[in-house]
């Protein structure tokens, strides 16, 4: 009997061990989807169509937060997520201010999580201490509310 509980004991210690060596691969694909910015800096975004998209075959994000079309490249391990400068074309619009704060936020991100709850799917980019920079709600491809997506 000890011979059969010392068995299923290490059985349950190597399929843990295969558990965490899957969490240390890449998780780009959490991250793919169109997301509706819903806050910046725990304050809600003045425009409901602000976006932003990640596209883990390229390692893109594209962002929209009421004016311009932005994108630049990410880099995503272990749930750290390293973006680029973002890149586009600036005109200068009403709500010019709304997208300095959007791409002002997105320098601080360095981490990534996904809460899966009854509010749905939520995407929340943390800075360095934890704190919540970004929160987003995934899109569905046929949500009535994904007006306006952020281009490839």
């Amino acid at each position: 009997m000890k011979i059969v509980t010392l068995s299923f004991m290490c059985m349950l210690t190597i399929s843990s061990l295969q558990g965490c060596a899957f969490a240390d691969k890449l998780n780009t694909k959490h991250l793919s989807g169109n997301w509706q910015i819903r806050t910046l800096n725990n304050e809600p975004t003045p425009d409901t169509h602000s976006r932003i998209r990640f596209d883990h075959r390229t390692h893109q994000y594209y962002a929209y937060f009421g004016c311009n079309h932005i994108h630049g490249s990410y880099r995503d391990f272990k749930h750290r997520l390293r973006l680029s400068q973002p890149f586009g074309i600036t005109k200068l619009c009403q709500n010019i201010e709304d997208e300095r704060t959007g791409t002002g936020t997105l320098t601080f991100v360095r981490r990534w999580r996904i809460i899966n709850d009854s509010a749905g799917v939520r995407l929340h980019l943390l800075d360095k201490d934890n704190y919540v920079r970004l929160e987003a709600r995934l899109l569905k491809e046929d949500d009535d509310q994904a007006v306006e997506k952020v281009p490839e």
